[in-house]
């Protein structure tokens, strides 16, 4: 089986140590050759994908036409360009299809990981973590002004209970929150499965002692 070659724009560390161990997971070793650069795709270094099968890049790459163009011009050997992003444009997926581009993307975003690093934040908010650490780093433990409020038992207003909103209700009800919803299409059933409330958008930034 031919080797496909892949090469990466704008690449970080973090990139290529996931696609990497990822690439080693699936056995996928021998199908696929990655290359990393940490040069953003542009007019001067489209010409660096000539000889490969496809490119991977951020979503704001793709958005210029230009790029895509050059890139038929210049690397006729490329046919796939994958986004490290959930967005994209209509526009540059038209003019690829024109030239036998394929373009896709990444479907979504772990909710998880929004719903809990937006708790991580609300957390760190509350408590003041980030002037504590620098208190602390100087050798000062005092408290003054880094006393925050307990979460448990305050009412949380979600706005939004797709995916993300959803996780995040749990989250709170876990916490032992009242939790409040706003949504332009409300689900009854899960709300009371899991036990919290549709209102208005008015009544829940009315009630609510934290917003997400």
């Amino acid at each position: 089986m031919t080797q496909k070659k892949i090469l990466f724009f704008d690449s970080k560390l973090y990139d290529e140590k996931t696609f990497k161990e990822a690439l080693k997971i699936l056995n996928g070793e021998d199908k696929l050759h990655l290359t990393f650069l940490q040069s953003k795709l542009n007019d001067d270094t489209v010409t660096e994908a000539q000889g490969y099968d496809g490119i991977c890049i951020v979503n704001r790459d793709a958005r210029n036409i230009n790029i895509i163009e050059k890139l038929h011009k210049y690397c006729h050997s490329v046919k796939i360009i994958a986004l490290r992003s959930a967005g994209y444009s209509g526009s540059s997926i038209e003019i690829a299809k024109k030239y036998g581009i394929e373009i896709c993307r990444v479907p979504n975003y772990s909710p998880h990981a929004i719903a809990e690093h937006s708790l991580a934040l609300l957390l760190s908010l509350n408590r003041n973590m980030h002037h504590a650490f620098f208190r602390t780093k100087q050798h000062n433990f005092t408290l003054d002004g880094l006393v925050g409020i307990d979460v448990f038992g305050k009412t949380v207003g979600i706005i939004g209970t797709g995916g993300v909103g959803m996780c995040a209700v749990n989250i709170f009800l876990g916490f032992g929150c009242q939790v409040l919803a706003y949504d332009i299409l409300p689900n009854e059933e899960i709300a009371k499965e899991k036990g919290f409330k549709y209102v208005t958008m008015d009544e829940l930034l009315e009630k609510s002692d934290i917003g997400e």
